[in-house]
């Protein structure tokens, strides 16, 4: 292979193009230049150099630079991980969770920190433990891993559209849509799921595994903000509701409850609580299920602890100073209308009207109508199912030399940098378990 460096590149680190002949060769590809990717890439490197055998690393990328849905992450700051403990982790993921272990016992967030360490990138540590680069940019997390790649010897072809990936006695082929060939011993597919396909998350490597023979279940929006149709919703848009919680309901059958910060937006409600809630709404609006939502806007309190403050202010002006204080004044004023005490005074008002008014404080009722799409979803839910996976080293229980990571296997958490660590996590245990099937191989000579 012959190597080049791409110059007056905007990244700070040096890419590097790749110009394959018809037909090339390498001990492990990773497909997938992101966040799994590019660790499993490293892991794979470091591991194939600690045993003395020196084999080469490739990624196949299809885009023109690496992370390019990493560099848009939390905002453009890259909520990378959470400083909470191991088994806060795993409850994070509900019961898939167990299946992480092994990945997050071989890499965790101190590794994660440690790791950037190394490219000279701080991390710190904000509210709900949530951990960003001391720089809030996501791109220097993306340039601190091209930092490393460059250092560790790892080779990368950017451009590179795979077409096929087919396995044989001596390795695998894959299949190029240049037309190119490459052989290789073992295979990591870290393509990413199917939400942002402008970041090149388009589902391929879904398609690449059915062909081998795994069976990735349906794909559905996840971490998205929510429909409702209410009008007096639109008229609050960009109101930020802190400390709310969030509940969904269908029928008598309460789906999954969520507190924290609440956006108001003009098609219904987001926001870190909602994201987090939509994991459990979208698979019931998939299967036509009625869901209503329901905001309980002073969730430290009982219903009779709310009911005796609202009796205690009496009339409309005390109900709006007392709502104001927990709620925007948007939110507040609006409320009053919907209450019908708008303009009321200081009227003494009916027990029977104070006691809706607390319920309403308890517990306002939205009809969920839908959710944003796949294709703007932070994350894919679904994906490759995880009987199909060993968690020891993320091979794949049906073809040997298959390893999967990251967003494909079908494992979803909760927002608050969990999802990226469970990538970072199962990339580099499949990127070391793949290096180790490499150098155990009975062929153990180079390719």
């Amino acid at each position: 292979m012959r190597i080049a460096e791409q110059r007056g590149s905007s990244d700070a680190h040096k890419s590097v193009i790749i110009y394959l002949p018809m037909e090339t060769r390498a001990e492990v590809c990773v497909i997938g230049g992101g966040a799994a990717g590019m660790l499993a890439a490293l892991s794979a490197a470091r591991h194939l150099k600690a045993c003395g055998h020196g084999g080469s690393v490739l990624i196949l990328e299809r885009n023109r630079v690496l992370g390019r849905k990493l560099a848009i992450t939390g905002k453009g700051r890259a909520n990378v991980t959470n400083a909470r403990s191991l088994d806060e982790f795993v409850q994070a993921f509900g019961p898939s969770g167990r299946f992480l272990y092994p990945a997050f016992e071989s890499f965790f967030s101190d590794d994660l920190v440690a790791f950037f360490a190394e490219a000279g990138l701080q991390l710190k540590t904000e509210r709900g433990g949530r951990v960003f680069p001391v720089t809030d940019k996501a791109q220097d997390v993306v340039q601190a891993f091209g930092l490393l790649l460059v250092r560790d010897g790892v080779d990368i072809l950017y451009s590179a559209r795979v077409r096929s990936i087919d396995a044989g006695s001596e390795g695998w082929t894959i299949g190029l849509e240049s037309g190119g060939l490459l052989h290789c011993r073992a295979v990591v597919i870290a393509t990413g799921g199917k939400s942002y396909p402008g970041t090149g998350s388009t589902g391929d490597g879904y398609e690449l595994l059915e062909h081998v023979g795994h069976h990735p279940g349906r794909l559905l929006p996840g971490l998205v903000s929510l429909h409702c149709p209410e009008k007096w919703l639109r008229e609050l848009a960009g109101v930020s509701l802190e400390g709310v919680a969030v509940e969904a309901w269908v029928g008598p059958r309460l789906l999954a409850r969520r507190q924290g910060e609440v956006m108001i937006t003009d098609r219904g409600i987001g926001g870190p609580a909602v994201l987090s809630l939509s994991l459990a709404v979208t698979p019931a609006l998939a299967e036509s299920q009625a869901v209503v939502l329901c905001l309980d806007m002073r969730p430290e309190k009982t219903l009779d602890q709310e009911l005796h403050d609202i009796e205690a202010c009496g009339n409309a002006n005390e109900i709006l100073m007392n709502v104001s204080r927990f709620l925007p004044k948007r939110m507040a004023l609006e409320l009053m209308r919907m209450w019908g005490i708008e303009g009321k005074g200081s009227t003494p008002l009916p027990r029977k009207t104070l006691a809706a008014i607390a319920r309403s404080i308890k517990g306002v009722e939205l009809k969920c109508t839908g959710a944003d799409p796949l294709a703007s979803a932070i994350i894919t839910q679904g994906g490759v199912p995880l009987r199909e996976v060993d968690p020891r080293s993320m091979g794949s229980r049906l073809v040997p030399g298959l390893f999967i990571a990251g967003e494909l296997l079908d494992l979803q958490a909760v927002t608050g940098g969990y999802n990226l660590q469970a990538a970072f996590s199962t990339g580099f245990l499949a990127g070391r378990c793949a290096a180790e099937y490499v150098a155990k191989s009975p062929n153990d000579s180079k390719l």
